[in-house]
């Protein structure tokens, strides 16, 4: 089957920290995806770790866990049940101007008859990057957000 890879990266005008506590919240997703990608939360847990959704988006719906947090650089999500399987993680990387880089990598596998079809027709990699700019624009307007509430 055809692995799905796939890395995206954004900068933020923001500190590593403040952008972090917002990936490492998974259950929080719900309030800042696009609305076209439902989240459903699953599981919340007090320190993020283990916390779950569940996201219904163009491709079907996936579950999906945080596994690994690495305050503030790295948040490990592991996709266990649903159209895809796998691993993915967010980076983040703060720049001599103070900003961060955020990107986001999945190493996931098609997951069904449907899905493994599918992924042999059309460039799902090239499909999840596309989609996923918009995630990390709307992260954005969300720190925008924060920030203005916090002035």
């Amino acid at each position: 089957m055809s692995r799905i890879q796939a890395r995206d990266s954004y900068e933020y005008p923001y500190p590593p920290q403040k952008v972090y506590s917002i990936l490492a919240d998974i259950p929080g997703y719900k309030s800042w995806w696009p609305g076209e990608f439902r989240v459903r939360i699953l599981e919340q847990t007090r320190d993020h770790l283990h916390a779950k959704i569940e996201v219904w988006a163009s491709g079907g719906w996936f579950r999906c866990e945080t596994t690994a947090l690495n305050f503030p650089h790295r948040v490990d999500i592991r996709y266990y049940q649903g159209v895809v399987l796998g691993e993915s993680w967010w980076d983040l990387e703060e720049l001599a101007n103070g900003n961060t880089k955020v990107s986001y990598s999945i190493n996931l596998e098609p997951h069904g008859r449907v899905m493994g079809y599918v992924a042999r027709i059309i460039n799902i990699s090239a499909l999840h990057s596309f989609q996923f700019q918009r995630v990390l624009k709307r992260l954005h307007r969300h720190l925008d957000s924060l920030q203005a509430q916090e002035s």
